[in-house]
């Protein structure tokens, strides 16, 4: 016990050789030099363990009861010190060595995306790389591979499934692409037939034979675009090609709370870095307990590794986002603008390209808990010709008939 004691500020094992050695132990005994494990080895040696002191207090008794003493150890936290210095560069490139064998345990060495095309792939790291995961970047800073996929799955809408997936320094992205159906084309002769009841507006024909006019009641399937042209006596089968734009009514139904709460980031964010060890945290960066008065918390922790071994180090990152929180409040009439614009928008985002709303109309409105409620019925031009394979042979026997006749 007395040797792990002592071990800090170092001690000497040595002989004390003289005609009177015990009198050199009492003189160092009431300068209050600590001397233990007397152990006599003849008449004329001590063997014992000196604390480190005054190498002058030493000389001066060893002079005054005619000694001499014999180091046989030294040791200590000085000594090894002293060694240190005298091995310093052997010290620091050692430690450098470790140094650098840590950080390329922690380092990512590669990033295999499996199922995607190349251009795909070319986006899928460059997604990665705003999250700091590249070939060569520290894993310490890579967000979790659960956060990994969900920045992947909002930017990414050609894909079905994705997976993130992490094996020692290596990365593993699985993709799933979506495989839609070709559509597929109709060839050959054919007519422009309606594909929902509405009013006709507009014929812009290309080819064919249009048989509707304007203003006109149409239902679903009727043909507008005839792909015969000429008579009975004299007919030929073209592709129908054209635009009919027709006038057509549908019915919303839309919800728009007349007080709600929101939350927006402003930008600001505190970054603080620990490294915990069983339960013990120390922290490295960042001291505020509370840098904001309301924000989000993401925190990271990611186990620290040496080569293939998991170290009890866990390297742990919270980052603060400020956030502000607001309240809105409208009044019925602008509640009911509000919701008249998100019906007309989810309309138009299920409609094809280039239709428009040309009137919207409230039907119905009602107050519930805090909440206005619509229906509204909208009136909108769009294109309704889709075009309709024609069976010849089928035909042919139709116009023969009729010139039989």
């Amino acid at each position: 016990m007395r040797h792990t004691i002592q071990r800090a500020e170092g001690y000497l094992k040595a002989e004390i050789i003289g005609d009177d050695p015990e009198k050199f132990i009492r003189l160092c005994v009431s300068e209050h030099v600590k001397i233990w494990h007397i152990v006599r080895k003849n008449e004329t040696t001590l063997i014992c363990f000196i604390e480190l002191t005054n190498s002058n207090t030493l000389k001066r008794r060893l002079k005054d009861t005619n000694c001499r003493i014999h180091i046989l150890e030294k040791e200590g936290f000085p000594f090894l010190l002293k060694k240190i210095k005298l091995r310093l560069g052997i010290v620091a490139g050692l430690l450098f060595f470790l140094m650098l064998l840590l950080i390329l345990s922690n380092m990512v060495w590669s990033i295999n995306i499996k199922g995607a095309d190349s251009k795909l792939e070319e986006h899928i790291r460059s997604i990665l790389k705003q999250n700091h995961l590249y070939e060569g970047s520290l894993d310490l800073f890579v967000p979790d591979t659960s956060k990994l996929e969900n920045a992947l799955s909002t930017k990414l809408t050609k894909v079905t499934w994705i997976g993130v997936s992490r094996e020692g320094t290596t990365y593993r992205i699985n993709v799933v692409q979506k495989k839609y159906p070709k559509p597929k084309e109709v060839t050959g002769p054919r007519n422009l037939v309606a594909t929902k009841q509405a009013v006709i507006q507009r014929l812009f024909v290309e080819t064919g034979q249009p048989v509707v006019e304007n203003d006109q009641f149409v239902k679903p399937g009727q043909v507008l675009v005839s792909g015969i042209i000429g008579n009975e006596k004299s007919s030929r089968f073209v592709s129908a090609k054209g635009t009919v734009i027709g006038e057509t009514w549908y019915r919303s139904e839309a919800q728009i709370p007349l007080l709600s709460r929101y939350t927006t980031y402003s930008g600001a964010d505190y970054h603080k870095y620990q490294l915990k060890l069983w339960n013990l945290r120390v922290p490295l960066w960042g001291f505020d307990k509370e840098p904001f008065k309301h924000y989000d918390r993401e925190t990271l922790r990611k186990p620290i590794r040496f080569l293939i071994w998991q170290t009890p180090f866990v390297w742990i990152q919270e980052n603060d986002r400020q956030k502000r929180i607001a309240t809105r409040k409208l009044t019925v009439n602008q509640a009911i603008a509000d919701a008249v614009e998100s019906s007309d928008k989810k309309l138009l985002d299920s409609l094809p390209k280039e239709s428009k709303i040309i009137n919207t109309a409230v039907d119905y409105k009602k107050v519930v808990k805090n909440s206005v409620y619509i229906r509204t019925h909208q009136v909108v031009h769009e294109n309704i010709a889709a075009a309709r394979a024609i069976d010849v042979k089928k035909e042919e026997k139709k116009l023969k008939a009729k010139n039989e006749e």
